[in-house]
């Protein structure tokens, strides 16, 4: 009998005593049973490492050191990158949550010698594990797939757009290693750096179907620290682009048009910026706090329109129910009965 390979899964967890049990039951849950874990803790204070020892599995491997914060994210990974001994490599945030049958489904989809990583969609959940939002394959299959390669930039240097989500990851080892690891820039971590770097190389395989359950909430990173990020990915973007000409069979763009995109996309981002925001706390029940940034964003976007949502808004407050999406409720209730 052939032995599967082995997948290591790699995790940067701090402060996580609230959601790291979870996540330790939802990999020890997986029916593909061959994998190691390297969680580094980059100095927690709460009981997340007690809550990690407490399951006594030997294929968790338990690393501390001194904080080090959103800038040592990516030192991170390829701390637990070299540390890993598996010819595959997961991504699990220490909030982030898999269905059982993750690891199973993506080993079998990574057979094939030019594709370097397998993603899938990801469903998004709030503090309590509710499904809150849904993230799908892009409808483009050659950017879906990065074939031609370099069609994946399309999202990732025209529109700066994330699609690739941690919890979906699955990457071969070899790969990585040709590019160097995970891929640092200052004020990111490891994901769009390195998901971009690999687009100029490898092929990648999308699964169609939940591969992983991204948590938001008001203690990520990526709610605290969204524009920083946002603004660093443009840079890492120009930077990319001014070091050599891109010029590969799915993306083939003049410099300056890349550049007029990230700006377009940079005003994008900056004018819908409060009204994004107002809806993940609306979705978080956060009542009081999305009608705040609601009316941060009706400052510089005043209609008829956005003044009867901030009258909805009001009277969520007041009722402590959603009344700003009805219809998106009605459609998750139909949902459940399917």
């Amino acid at each position: 009998m052939v032995e599967e390979p082995l997948v290591s899964i790699i995790t940067s967890a701090y402060n996580r005593e609230e959601f790291i049990g979870e996540t330790i039951k939802s990999v020890l849950s997986q029916t593909y049973r061959n994998w190691e874990w390297i969680i580094v803790d980059d100095g927690s204070t709460d009981d997340t490492k007690k809550i990690i020892m407490s399951f006594s599995e030997p294929r968790i491997k338990y690393y501390w050191q001194n904080h080090t914060g959103i800038d040592g994210l990516c030192d991170i990974h390829n701390k637990a990158f070299k540390l890993s001994k598996g010819e595959y490599i997961a991504i699990l945030d220490s909030d982030d949550l898999w269905p059982d049958y993750k690891l199973e489904h993506q080993v079998k989809s990574l057979k094939k010698d030019n594709v370097a990583l397998s993603y899938g969609e990801c469903c998004l959940i709030d503090p309590k594990g509710r499904v809150i939002g849904y993230s799908k394959i892009p409808e483009e299959k050659a950017v879906a797939e990065n074939f031609p390669i370099g069609s994946s930039l399309k999202e990732f240097f025209l529109k700066a757009n994330s699609f690739i989500f941690n919890p979906t990851v699955l990457i071969k080892k070899s790969a990585l290693n040709e590019i160097g690891g995970f891929i640092k820039f200052e004020g990111l971590s490891h994901d769009f750096t390195t998901w971009s770097t690999l687009a100029m190389k490898f092929r990648f395989k999308p699964l169609y179907k939940c591969l992983g359950y991204w948590r938001r909430h008001i203690n990520s990173i990526v709610f605290h620290h969204a524009k920083y990020r946002f603004l660093n990915k443009l840079k890492f973007i120009e930077t990319k682009v001014k070091e050599s000409a891109i010029n590969l069979p799915g993306f083939n763009f003049a410099e300056e048009e890349i550049l007029n995109a990230n700006k377009n996309r940079f005003n994008e981002y900056m004018r819908n910026f409060s009204y994004d925001r107002s809806m993940l706390l609306l979705s978080l029940h956060m009542f009081k706090e999305a009608e705040n940034e609601f009316s941060n964003y009706l400052e510089n976007n005043k209609n008829l329109k956005n003044y009867f949502i901030q009258k909805l808004f009001h009277a969520s407050v007041k009722l402590n129910y959603d009344l700003v999406n009805p219809l998106r409720r009605f459609k998750e209730k139909l949902i459940k009965f399917k």
